[in-house]
């Protein structure tokens, strides 16, 4: 694709965040969409201040069922599908020690298996067409085992390889990856953490939509935050994890910090009701 204009595209994560974002932008610029996501009044609210005529299509992505349908549903909408962007993820920031494997299990599905069953999903309609782009949102996070980022971060290291395998592989295809740094969204709002030169998600969509336009395999944003952690994945083990622990005794400092203070002004509101009592 050299532009927008008249082309359809399938956005998988789209009811919010940079997904909802990328919906505008690229609806501004002259595309179709079918949009995705489990919360379908977002999805209808997006379609409707959106300029064109827009397709609104809830989907579950761990539901295996429900994607095949959605697949099914996004070409006969469309017509034709150009690209389809994978935006669906779950978030959930913690520590190994506390990670719950219910929530770890699905945030498998959702980040991983079900990128998986959208390429076997794609695949033949491309193949049909003669042409498509497939385009998986990864992030930074997967580039090293960072604290308190499991097993999110493990997700998006293995989508990561995955799209690298599947780039080589399908060489008629135009794959493409994804890799947001900080981006302020409602799921990174759950961060306990000050997040270094972070975005917002306007500017991510600007940067998806000029790079998905462009020949670069990977997208990734903000160049002076990615290339910093991009320089970490090549950097010896025994000094990565020097870094590494500074960076968790940091947490637990800060964390504790909050705790006191959490703790302050509780005790602080409880003598000032006793007075008033």
């Amino acid at each position: 694709m050299d532009n927008y204009q008249g082309k359809k595209i399938w956005i998988i994560g789209a009811s919010s965040g940079i997904g909802k974002a990328l919906a505008r932008k690229l609806a501004h610029r002259g595309a179709t969409l079918a949009l995705s996501a489990r919360s379908e009044n977002e999805l209808k609210e997006i379609a409707r201040v959106a300029e064109g005529d827009h397709h609104v299509i809830p989907l579950d992505v761990s539901d295996q069922k429900a994607f095949k349908k959605a697949a099914k549903e996004a070409h006969k909408s469309l017509g034709q599908i150009d690209s389809v962007i994978f935006m669906a993820a779950i978030y959930n920031p913690g520590l190994i020690k506390d990670i719950d494997l219910d929530n770890a299990e699905l945030m498998l599905k959702v980040n991983l298996l079900s990128a998986m069953q959208l390429t076997e999903l794609m695949l033949p309609i491309y193949k049909e067409q003669g042409h498509g782009q497939l385009a998986f949102t990864a992030s930074v996070a997967g580039y090293r085992g960072l604290p308190k980022g499991q097993p999110y971060s493990a997700t998006k290291a293995a989508l990561i390889n995955y799209v690298e395998s599947l780039k080589a592989e399908e060489t008629e295809i135009d794959i493409r990856l994804i890799s947001p740094g900080f981006v302020k969204t409602p799921m990174t709002d759950m961060n306990d953490f000050e997040m270094p030169f972070a975005i917002e998600a306007e500017q991510a969509a600007r940067h998806i939509a000029d790079g998905l336009l462009s020949k670069s395999y990977e997208i990734h944003f903000p160049k002076i935050f990615t290339y910093m952690t991009k320089f970490i994945q090549i950097i010896p083990n025994f000094l990565y994890f020097i870094l590494a622990r500074k960076m968790v005794e940091k947490m637990e400092k800060d964390e504790s910090k909050k705790e006191a203070e959490t703790s302050e002004k509780t005790s602080s509101k409880a003598e000032n009701d006793n007075k008033a009592a």
